[in-house]
């Protein structure tokens, strides 16, 4: 029985427009990325049915779906274990900021992320274990179904890293997918498919691939 599962990237959020770390530092949706959610609906509408509906519960996460779930009037299920890296001392800094206060440790983030932890916080490696253990408790709570999950870029980096049965340390060579767009992954005995990866075409002149998280 094959699960699809619809993995979105939160919309362009004000932490990304200004070069700010969010981790689990909770930001709104710029103008562009509520822009963003409606042009998913729209796609998502258009290609899939979708039977029950994920999030983050950082409020960049859930408003990039809910445009979705109002319109097939689904609910969405808030779940923290969704959640972006937690940052701990780098949250609510700039990029630049944190590569001087913190060098080391930055130093490690920028050369070979998935091997990294932030100042304080978590490492890639606790995001991929809680990120693996939601989505198959997920995967199998609806099994046959099309799930959308609303997530976050450096938890699908980390799960991409699962997906291809890569070890974290080729996380430095996977891709960030867009903000606002849709990686299909096939659910099927225990196994996982990649089957699209980042599609946002559907966005037209309004993608945008910011690489902070």
């Amino acid at each position: 029985m094959k699960t699809t599962l619809l993995f979105v990237r939160h919309g362009q959020s004000i932490a990304n427009e200004n070069g700010i770390f969010a981790g689990h530092l909770d930001v709104p949706l710029s103008e562009l990325g509520q822009k963003q959610a409606v042009e998913l609906k729209d796609y998502l509408l258009s290609r899939y049915k979708i039977d029950a509906i994920y999030s983050s519960d950082l409020s960049r996460a859930y408003a990039t779906v809910l445009p979705t779930a109002e319109a097939i009037k689904i609910p969405i299920q808030k779940d923290t274990a969704l959640r972006e890296i937690d940052g701990g001392k780098w949250e609510g800094m700039l990029q630049k900021e944190i590569a001087v206060e913190y060098p080391q440790d930055y130093a490690v983030w920028h050369n070979n992320t998935g091997l990294s932890r932030c100042t304080g916080g978590e490492s890639m490696q606790e995001v991929q274990s809680r990120g693996i253990a939601a989505v198959e408790r997920i995967a199998n709570k609806h099994l046959g179904q099309t799930v959308l999950i609303a997530t976050h870029a450096g938890f699908l980096r980390a799960m991409q890293c699962y997906w291809k049965k890569l070890p974290l340390s080729k996380m430095k060579d996977i891709t960030w997918v867009p903000n606002a767009s849709v990686t299909e992954v096939r659910y099927s005995n225990d196994d996982y498919k990649l089957v699209r990866l980042g599609e946002s075409a559907f966005l037209k002149e309004d993608v945008t691939n910011l690489v902070n998280i």
